[in-house]
């Protein structure tokens, strides 16, 4: 199975290929901007006539913030209810074809995201871990009504 590796800080962070429908240059989309009571809800895009709500990762899982630079992107996914939902992070570090074998559970704490969250860690090639993320739990966009 293929997943998207992506980068927040100075962290990785993995999410199904097929979770993806669309990646956007953030600087390249025009973001409205809305008055909600959750920081981390940046505002919605009208993309091809359909408009999505955009979530900024950073603010969501509490990590510092940074300045949206010349790699930072919209990862725009499907959820399992097939809304659609843009998620703004740092870059796209790569594509990785993976056996979910290699996945393990991830521990209860030494993480920096909540664990209902994850569904896992998993080793890369070179020595490095990287987050995969449940990512319906991710946007679910209920939690902030």
């Amino acid at each position: 199975m293929e997943y998207v590796v992506f980068r927040l800080n100075s962290e990785n962070y993995t999410i199904p290929l097929e979770k993806i429908k669309e990646i956007l240059v953030y600087s390249q989309v025009i973001i409205t901007e809305l008055f909600s009571e959750d920081p981390w809800i940046k505002g919605m895009i009208n993309l091809r006539g359909e408009v999505i709500p955009i979530v900024d990762l950073r603010v969501r899982f509490e990590i510092e913030d940074a300045d949206y630079g010349p790699n930072t992107v919209i990862i725009v996914i499907k959820t399992s209810e097939d809304k659609l939902i843009g998620i703004i992070v740092d870059n796209i570090e790569s594509i990785i074809d993976l056996d979910t074998q290699v996945i393990v559970p991830a521990p209860d704490m030494g993480v920096s995201v909540d664990p209902r969250y994850l569904e896992g860690l998993i080793k890369l090639n070179n020595e490095q871990m990287t987050t995969l993320l449940n990512i319906d739990a991710v946007l679910k966009l209920e939690e902030a009504a």
